[in-house]
């Protein structure tokens, strides 16, 4: 299943505002697919986020970045490929 956090409902199957309520739907869903798309503000943030998915062994083999504010692509971008993600247009992230 695709997850997609963000403040609009794309129409996917699984949608959240924010990271917070990432947390319990990736507790409850297995995922896929991880697409970030202008989260609301929250307790948590990108990077927390990805780590604690990382630490329960729930992170998705692909993550896709849309609208995310600079630094945080930075850091994710750092945090991903340092656990052997890859990516060609800096936006999709894969697991090989």
């Amino acid at each position: 299943m695709r997850l997609i956090i963000g403040a609009r409902d794309h129409g996917a199957s699984l949608a959240t505002t924010n990271y917070v309520s990432a947390k319990r739907i990736m507790r409850e869903f297995p995922v896929s697919i991880l697409q970030v798309v202008q989260p609301l503000p929250s307790r948590e943030n990108l990077i927390g986020f990805l780590s604690w998915c990382n630490g329960r062994h729930c992170l998705p083999l692909r993550v896709v970045l849309n609208q995310v504010s600079p630094e945080d692509r930075r850091l994710a971008m750092q945090y991903l490929v340092a656990r052997g993600y890859r990516t060609a247009d800096r936006v999709t992230f894969m697991k090989l």
